[in-house]
């Protein structure tokens, strides 16, 4: 695979490399006010004689005036699942080295040097953003956010993060980090003293208004070594319960030494499509079984009470719901139940329910649960209909599947509902939305074609 940038080509050279890593080698001199020392020559902050403020204030200055700055920074979310606590983590780490960066937050990978800024998305589930890597003219100097995010798609992807922006890109290129966060009317506060990634760390904690910030800054480096974000409270899939979540950033290593080597970039996407900004991707492909008839089956619901069968049930449209040992499918339960619940009359003779589960999940259905429900146990239903866990879809009169929605919630139930009223009044759903699609990718192409970037 070809590198985005000569600086590639040059490594190279030097020191070799494999066929999916990017090398970046400092070139330029450093900024005559920056000394390449190493950092334990560097005096400790006297905490003592600095109120918390200041300290934090001065210490992302610093982050203002160096000429190399590295770390394996990752955001961890923690969360709770019955009676246990889950960790996720994502990646947001910075390498900078004079007028070279590179970036890896959540899936978004992004460098920057003397001849241009490329960017590029990490993400199999897209087929990586469809491939798409952006190209854009260099900056001249030391970057500054606004302009490495001056892409509305990069910049919402590494934005909109769950925990945010990386802070690092903040405190070296911004020309006032952070400056929200030192309001007057905020406390500023030295809490506890604790090891940190190997290091002796005191916390800086910062109640702004009703949020609370941590931060554990390295006494020897002057560096912060870990941030703790204010808890939020969020879904962890849309129309799910919100539930606390608690938020961090360890930039493990971090570091202002000059570099010994340049970093591991992750490859491009295989076949790029090179474009000079990114292009919102056409919905997906409707799924296949979409106004198709699911192969035969006949089961009955755990009452021994309704059938139903490859055309359906007893009423002339069925709708199918998936529930799974995951807990989260049990929003798609509620959601099916409460909407039976509140039906109005002149719907309930034409549609019937049917909650599909798996067996290893049968003894979790809740008593509350009156909408029939079937234990699939071998699977055969699921598998004929093609509906995953948390998904619900649409079969009609004639045993077609006119409808799927792969997260059943009340936040998608305006939809479901619309899509049922159109096949209850006689709509080819499935070939509106296959029209639909193949229009809107027919778009996709002619706007990526437009604004393609030669090479």
């Amino acid at each position: 695979m070809k590198s985005p940038n000569t600086l590639h080509r040059r490594a190279c050279c030097r020191i070799g490399a494999t066929a999916f890593t990017l090398f970046l080698a400092g070139c330029s001199p450093s900024p005559p006010q920056v000394a390449d020392v190493p950092i334990d020559s560097v005096r400790p902050a006297s905490f003592a004689s600095q109120s918390p403020r200041d300290l934090l204030g001065m210490t992302l200055s610093r982050y203002r005036a160096v000429a190399s700055y590295r770390d394996s920074g990752r955001v961890k979310m923690s969360y709770e699942v019955g009676n246990s606590t889950e960790t996720r983590a994502a990646p947001m780490r910075i390498w900078f080295d004079r007028n070279e960066l590179y970036l890896e937050t959540y899936d978004v990978r992004l460098t920057s040097d003397p001849e241009s800024v490329t960017a590029w998305i990490a993400d199999p589930s897209s087929e990586n953003f469809d491939a798409q890597v952006l190209k854009s003219a260099a900056i001249a100097g030391r970057p500054d956010v606004s302009q490495l995010l001056e892409d509305p798609i990069l910049a919402g992807r590494i934005t909109n993060g769950l925990a945010g922006p990386p802070p690092q890109l903040e405190w070296l290129f911004s020309p006032e980090p952070m400056k929200s966060l030192f309001q007057a009317e905020h406390r500023f506060d030295f809490g506890k003293t604790d090891i940190v990634d190997g290091r002796t760390c005191r916390s800086v904690v910062v109640a702004a208004g009703d949020q609370t910030f941590q931060f554990w800054i390295d006494e020897r480096a002057s560096l912060v070594r870990r941030v703790d974000l204010p808890d939020v409270v969020a879904p962890l899939r849309p129309g799910a319960a919100p539930q606390p979540i608690r938020l961090s950033i360890d930039l493990v290593g971090a570091t202002v030494n000059p570099p010994d080597r340049a970093p591991t970039i992750e490859p491009l996407p295989e076949s790029p499509k090179w474009v000079r900004r990114f292009v919102p991707l056409p919905p997906s492909r409707p799924a296949r079984i979409l106004g198709t008839k699911p192969s035969s089956f006949r089961v009955t619901d755990s009452e021994n009470r309704i059938t139903f069968t490859d055309w359906g049930s007893d009423r002339p449209i069925t709708i199918w719901v998936r529930m799974s040992s995951d807990p989260l499918t049990m929003v798609a339960v509620a959601t099916a139940q409460n909407w039976s619940d509140r039906l109005p009359n002149e719907l309930r003779d034409k549609l019937r329910f049917a909650i599909l589960v798996d067996t290893d999940a049968a003894s979790f259905v809740p008593d509350q649960v009156t909408v029939p429900v079937i234990v699939d146990g071998d699977g055969k239903v699921s598998a004929a209909i093609e509906l995953d866990p948390g998904a619900a879809s649409i079969m009609d009169d004639r045993g077609m599947i006119a409808w799927i929605d792969p997260m059943f919630s009340e936040a998608t139930l305006s939809t479901f509902g619309a899509a049922l009223s159109d096949v209850i009044g006689g709509v080819d759903v499935p070939g509106r939305l296959r029209q639909q699609w193949t229009e809107q990718v027919a778009v996709y192409d002619r706007t990526c074609r437009e604004v393609a970037v030669k090479r």
